[in-house]
């Protein structure tokens, strides 16, 4: 009876260990793919898609490529409908209004010959496409944003080896300026743009995956002009920092969290860079959807 009770311990034990093992590999994988410098992920989509003044949900499937919008009041789900589906080989790198028709459009990018393309979009329907620039070896795009102020939409782009970001000041989907911005600091990368100290100017949201640390980096243009920290996520590896949008409606930008474990969502209220409230979001449903493509898919474990 004994041997047999050591025995069952023994399994027990043998399986407990197992178990902690593979989740430890999985985290020690989580966090070399995660913070390496050319993890820029994950990001989400979030924008006003139906005109109503308030954010809403890009989601994305990655086992059938489809897009999909939640429509959002704030923190709840109101409604939703199916997008496009990306073609192979490209990626959503973000969206804005680039032909200034009042509805959001999506910048793809493919990363393998590195064309980019706008597609055109009545609400959740595309209408039209157009070729972008080419990018440079190195660089991908990870935000948009009116940075000369022309009414445009430009892009942020990224080089994973030297951590610099640049901006592409477009004409819908002409180029028609470039200039160097900013080097990230190790460990970090772009979650989100807007003007979280109401001057006029967009700035950029950094989160650290490895610490749940967050910054604020208030931008002039290109030029860096101060920083503060925001607050920091709990959970290391567990919510991430995903996109930043004003759900409340009070004019300045919030924080969007993402459990890709669960699909869970979360709305943190900000004054500037300090956390003021928080909110639960909708949750994602199964069935390969993402809020955010997390680390290349290193969630599916």
């Amino acid at each position: 009876m004994k041997n047999k009770q050591a025995e069952t311990k023994l399994r027990s034990d043998i399986g407990l260990a197992r178990h902690l093992i593979s989740g430890v590999l999985c985290l020690a994988v989580i966090s070399l793919i995660c913070s390496s410098a050319s993890a820029q992920l994950p990001r989400a989509i979030v924008t006003d898609f139906n005109g109503d003044g308030k954010p809403d949900y890009l989601l994305y499937n990655v086992s059938t490529r489809q897009t999909a919008i939640w429509y959002l009041n704030n923190n709840v789900h109101i409604g939703g409908a199916l997008g496009p589906t990306l073609p192979v080989g490209w990626e959503l790198a973000g969206v804005a209004d680039f032909n200034r028709d009042g509805h959001p459009d999506y910048l793809l990018f493919n990363t393998a010959t590195r064309q980019t393309a706008l597609w055109y979009l009545n609400k959740n329907v595309r209408i039209a496409f157009a070729s972008g620039p080419t990018l440079p070896s190195g660089w991908e795009p990870v935000a948009t944003g009116d940075f000369n102020k022309d009414g445009r939409p430009d892009w942020v782009l990224y080089n994973a080896s030297t951590q610099q970001t640049a901006l592409w000041y477009m004409s819908n989907n002409v180029r028609i300026g470039a200039t160097l911005g900013p080097i990230l600091p190790t460990g970090y990368s772009i979650k989100g743009v807007a003007d979280f100290n109401r001057d006029g100017h967009p700035d950029y949201a950094l989160f650290n995956a490895s610490t749940g640390r967050t910054a604020i980096w208030y931008l002039a243009g290109v030029t860096r002009i101060a920083a503060a920290y925001g607050p920091t996520i709990p959970g290391v590896w567990v919510w991430e920092l995903v996109a930043t949008a004003d759900f409340n409606g009070d004019g300045k930008p919030d924080y969007v969290l993402y459990k890709g474990t669960t699909g869970q969502t979360a709305i943190w209220y900000l004054s500037n860079n300090v956390h003021i409230a928080s909110a639960a979001g909708p949750t994602v449903p199964a069935g390969g959807w993402s809020l955010a493509e997390v680390c290349g898919g290193c969630w599916d474990y």
